[in-house]
């Protein structure tokens, strides 16, 4: 039964994933009408709802059709999600609270085409999933991470810093890795939390961590942002990442980040390290850019700085509240061992699907 049910939810998902390949091209990049997704990630700004589309000519009939396939495809998985998400936290929780908590989850569904300077066309796909499971336990959560895009063109900050199932060594992200997370403290300015998890390979890999956040309100305008995580792999390999990042709000729809990181781990020789300087603007309720430079290195070698990067992230809210694209133009500057340091370029075009429920 279980083998059926896969199956059926693959054929549901492979309509999607290729219309959502050919849809730019047969329906054009238009707003829609409803209200879009709250952001995830540091580059996404707010957006908000704006006014009800107008047409002057009728749609065209197939163009509906397909859209109304689209649609219903997208609300069968989320709903089917979140059936099964449901039926996990009701299984495993407590009947007396099931009124008092209320199960969530968000997937985040990105799927990449690049091309590097070379003119090579690389493909690329990746999952986040982020289930609040409150009937087990409201400070539980699950998390998952699947990442099968290209390789990096060159070094950056990682998304989830310090987190153990990521391959530090081989550069690899070709990986996928799953956590339970329980918070400790959660205030506005604290956030503690420990985690245990395995990354998906083969023999498999287990870790724990344990993440400590703390913010401090500099201004009204300003706030200094320090973390720090521990973690242990498979036993035996202990490792350290600290993450310091200061944000200043130039205007109400620009903001200045400065973001550093540093990890120390048995994997790695010396310290690995990053820092960039954002500028992050909103130029409307639905779309907002977001400049960054970058420089990288390690303290193991003679020469800490082994890359400079900089690059431009576009990024729009489309057709409905759950789907977004992104355009990324990206110049680096990695260092050859003669010492040089030639320039690569590459340009990044993402799709971005949303799906998330909650209990009413």
């Amino acid at each position: 039964m279980a083998k059926r049910s896969g199956s059926l939810c693959w054929f549901r998902i492979l309509p999607l994933a290729a219309y959502l390949v050919v849809m730019p091209i047969c329906v054009g990049i238009s707003s829609a009408g409803d209200e879009p997704a709250a952001e995830s990630s540091a580059t996404t700004l707010p957006v908000e709802p704006i006014g009800a589309e107008t047409t002057d000519t009728e749609p065209d009939k197939k163009t509906t059709v397909i859209v109304k396939t689209f649609e219903a495809t997208h609300d069968d998985l989320e709903q089917g999600i979140y059936n099964q998400v449901i039926k996990l936290d009701n299984f495993f929780g407590n009947i007396k609270t099931e009124n008092q908590r209320k199960t969530k989850y968000q997937i985040r569904w990105r799927s990449s085409i690049r091309v590097n300077q070379d003119g090579k066309i690389e493909f690329g796909t990746n999952l986040r999933a982020n289930i609040q499971l409150s009937r087990i336990n409201e400070r539980l959560h699950f998390a998952f991470f699947g990442d099968n895009d290209p390789a990096p063109v060159s070094s950056s900050l990682p998304e989830d810093p310090g987190n153990p199932g990521l391959d530090r060594s081989s550069r690899s992200l070709h990986v996928a890795n799953t956590e339970l997370r329980y918070d400790l403290i959660r205030t506005p300015t604290i956030d503690l939390f420990l985690g245990a998890g395995v990354r998906l390979v083969i023999p498999p890999e287990a870790f724990v961590r344990s993440r400590f956040q703390y913010i401090h309100k500099i201004s009204d305008v300003s706030l200094l942002r320090f973390s720090e995580t521990l973690f242990v792999k498979n036993l035996g390999l202990l490792g350290e990442t600290s993450e310091v990042d200061l944000e200043h709000l130039l205007n109400k729809k620009t903001l200045l980040r400065w973001s550093n990181t540093g990890t120390v781990s048995s994997e790695i020789s010396g310290m690995e390290w990053g820092t960039e300087l954002s500028l992050i603007r909103e130029l409307s309720p639905r779309s907002g850019i977001n400049f960054t430079g970058g420089v990288y290195g390690n303290t193991s070698t003679k020469d800490w700085v082994q890359n400079y990067r900089i690059f431009a992230r576009y990024r729009q809210n489309f057709f409905r509240s759950w789907l977004f694209y992104e355009l990324e133009p990206e110049f680096s500057w990695p260092r050859n061992p003669d010492k040089s340091f030639p320039t690569n370029y590459a340009f990044t075009f993402r799709l971005e699907v949303v799906f998330q429920g909650k209990e009413k």
